[in-house]
């Protein structure tokens, strides 16, 4: 137990110092990438800047977390090789997996870690750090109508309307066409306005014009009532812009995002592909984490030191080049969402496996 605690202490400790060596760098080089456009074109208040950096930090760390651990893990395990620590280990018969155990919980405390983040902090923070750069530096309008709710589809039922006031909760030139076999319209109402009623939940119809049409396509009847209560699948929450990317949304409100989307008759694909990332990415602390092991069997040389150290940042690089490369092929559509996702650590799990078959021999 006591040695447990050892490794499972140091290897946080260069878990966090890589962390906040990667934020700071992060933090650095985008403050002078955008000093000299971004910055100086909108002249934005210090304090602006420095709330638009705080608020990215939850979303910088979760990107940086699968790196650390690597590092984390590896330095860990190079140090206590070069300490003769991991040969006293293993002459007390420990076996890889036993020496593996701290990296292992640290690698899963990191995990459940960057989900909480990803589904709790950085929703939050995005939204933030969107109303700091669109609100309050560039000066666009704190809402705005997002223009693919425009367009909502509930199965035969197509609704579009051409403006809504956010003011007055109202639609504007709002349609309603019921379609039928072949696509060809069996209903459809016009109303120059809909206003929207916070306590019943439902849309107050006025200016209507209804008109059925029979199967051979000639009207049947008309009518214009004065006014119609009805609930639509609109709802006013939701008709607003959100600026966040798909990587910024909480993996419960995405797969929502993906269910509306699907019924509106929207591509989605972009939506599959970040579901999977958000859900496989934070497992890649835990599974790069036991990779460390492997080093600790290397010799105490210093050339073997950082040969490991370099080797690890190979592996990390690599990480995010096959998952770069696979959410790219699965946006083009060769490749299944599912993959864009999982690729990078179904090969990282393969490589583990194999790690520990080795040194089990050894």
């Amino acid at each position: 137990m006591i040695l447990f605690r050892l490794i499972l202490k140091e290897y946080f400790k260069f878990v966090g110092g890589t962390v906040t060596l990667c934020i700071l760098l992060f933090t650095l080089f985008d403050m002078i990438h955008k000093a000299s456009g971004y910055f100086s074109k909108h002249n934005p208040a210090p304090i602006l800047i420095v709330k638009y950096y705080i608020y990215q930090m939850p979303f910088q760390l979760v990107q940086t977390l699968p790196m650390a651990a690597l590092l984390g893990s590896v330095i860990v395990m190079v140090l206590f090789c070069r300490t003769n620590e991991i040969t006293a280990m293993r002459t007390i018969g420990m076996d890889p997996f036993k020496i593996a155990a701290p990296l292992g919980v640290g690698g899963l405390i990191l995990t459940c870690f960057a989900y909480f983040l990803s589904e709790v902090v950085i929703p939050k923070s995005s939204q933030k750090v969107h109303h700091i750069t669109s609100v309050l530096i560039e000066g666009q309008d704190s809402y705005k109508t997002d223009d693919q709710a425009h367009w909502i589809r509930d199965g035969d039922i197509i609704f579009n309307f051409s403006d809504y006031n956010h003011s007055f909760q109202t639609l504007s030139n709002l349609k309603i066409v019921s379609i039928g076999y072949p696509f060809y319209p069996r209903k459809s109402l016009h109303a120059g306005q809909a206003a929207y009623n916070f306590d019943s939940g439902l849309w107050t119809l006025t200016e209507i014009h209804q008109v059925n049409v029979s199967p051979d396509g000639v009207i049947a009847t008309e009518a214009s009532p004065e006014r119609i209560e009805m609930k639509l699948p609109i709802s006013p929450e939701k008709l607003g812009l959100d600026r966040r990317k798909p990587d910024e949304i909480g993996m419960f409100e995405l797969s929502e995002r993906i269910r509306i989307n699907s019924q509106r008759g929207m591509d989605v694909l972009s939506l599959r592909i970040a579901w999977h990332v958000k859900l496989a990415y934070p497992l890649a602390s835990f599974l790069i984490s036991l990779l460390g092991i492997k080093f600790g069997y290397r010799s105490e040389r210093s050339s073997e030191t950082v040969r490991s150290i370099l080797l690890a940042f190979g592996l990390g690089i690599s990480y995010w080049f096959l998952l770069s490369t696979a959410r790219a092929l699965a946006g083009a559509g060769d490749l299944h969402p599912f993959l864009a996702g999982w690729l990078a650590n179904i090969i990282i799990f393969i490589l583990i496996a194999l790690q520990f078959f080795k040194l089990r021999k050894i």
